[in-house]
Formats: structure tokens, C-alpha cells, sequence
């Protein structure tokens, strides 16, 4: 009978290091990006962008960990001529809520940079061509004139993980409020820019603790 008490008594602790061994030590995302930016000026309207980024964390505890993501998203024709990409480097703590079931809520707030680049098209009248070549359409030399940015970048939200194997997760959606500090093309002046961020794609899990 003191047998039997003593394993009665043993089941919560099985359990607690059962879950415990199912929490991942470590998670590499990978997945689509899109993002809205709105450049916060009254020349460039708002517009949307697609891309991608990748996702490191190393969890310290169920509960919290350290993430490391860069990313990319581009916009091919602003204003039917200009070429928008724009590049994340950022880090920071992420909260999830395990609770030893197949989903995961996240939270995260990461920190870091943003550089953006645009380009645009010209053309280049009255030059002398040699012989045999032909001019494009309109009967301009295409080039393109181009500049960069570089300011800060942070990412305040969450999401949801739903695994589905023993070391793959599902990330149908994770939302984000995406702020970027950058100068303005033509003024030099930093303004914040208040986008929003939609991501979704597969997480890699790895260890266990």
C-alpha cells in the first residue's frame, strides 16, 4: 500500500518533467513577411511590401528567450516608378506561453536597425550610339538613380506556434507594430514611421528542456 501511495504521488512530478523535456532549447524560423509602411509624408503614400525573414531563439526557460531576426521586404513600383527594399536587423527578449499542448502563443519586443534603399529610373537623351545599336522604346538610354537610409527599428507583438511534429511547428500568423526611425529622402529630417507587420511560415524546433 505505501508502494502504491508513493507512485500516486510520483505522477505530478512525471508529468512536470515530461513537460518540461517537450519545451524546445532552441528555434529557427523561417517565413514570409508583409509588411504596410506608411512614410509619414506628403509626398510617398502608404504602400505595402513583401518579403521575408529569418528567426533565431535560444530559450533560457519555457517561458522567455533571446531572438535574432533578420529580413527583407521590397516593394517593386512605388508610384509606378520608384523601387522600395527594406532591410531588418534586430534582437530582443520573446515571452510564450507553454502550456505542454500543441499551441503556443508568443509575445516579443526586438530591437535593432533598418536600412532602406529606393531607386528610380532615367533616361539619358542625344548620346551618340554605335553602329548597329538599337534604342529602346521612346528612344532613351535607361539607368537608374538610386539612394539609402539607414535608422532604428523595432517590433512589438506576438503570435501563435502550432507543432505538428516533434521538431516543426506551423506559424499561421504572428502581427507585429513595426516602427522605423529613418531620414526622409529630401529633407534629411527622422521621422517615426508606424507600419504593420504579418508574418507566417515554419518554425524549426531543436533540444529540449
Amino acid at each position: 500500500m505505501r508502494r502504491f501511495f508513493a507512485a500516486i504521488a510520483s505522477v505530478p512530478l512525471f508529468a512536470l518533467v515530461a513537460s518540461a523535456t517537450d519545451a524546445p532549447k532552441a528555434e529557427v524560423f523561417l517565413g514570409y513577411n508583409f509588411v504596410r509602411f506608411n512614410p509619414d509624408s506628403p509626398i510617398l503614400p502608404s504602400f505595402n511590401a513583401n518579403g521575408g525573414s529569418g528567426q533565431f531563439v535560444y530559450n533560457f526557460r519555457r517561458w522567455i528567450g533571446a531572438a535574432f531576426e533578420a529580413g527583407a521586404v521590397t516593394h517593386g513600383s512605388l508610384n509606378g516608378i520608384i523601387d522600395t527594399t527594406v532591410v531588418h536587423f534586430v534582437a530582443g527578449p520573446r515571452f510564450r506561453y507553454y502550456n505542454h499542448s500543441r499551441f503556443t502563443p508568443y509575445a516579443e519586443a526586438l530591437f535593432g536597425g533598418a536600412y532602406a534603399t529606393a531607386s528610380a529610373p532615367i533616361g539619358v537623351a542625344g548620346v551618340v550610339l554605335p553602329p548597329g545599336f538599337v534604342l529602346p522604346p521612346g528612344g532613351l538610354i535607361g539607368s537608374r538613380i538610386g539612394a539609402s537610409r539607414t535608422g532604428f527599428a523595432m517590433f512589438i507583438g506576438g503570435g501563435l506556434d502550432i507543432k505538428v511534429g516533434k521538431h516543426i511547428a506551423i506559424r499561421p500568423f504572428g502581427v507585429d507594430y513595426y516602427l522605423t526611425r529613418l531620414p526622409t529622402l529630401l529633407t534629411g529630417n527622422t521621422n517615426n514611421q508606424n507600419n504593420f507587420r504579418y508574418m507566417g511560415g515554419v518554425n524549426f524546433l531543436f533540444g529540449a528542456q
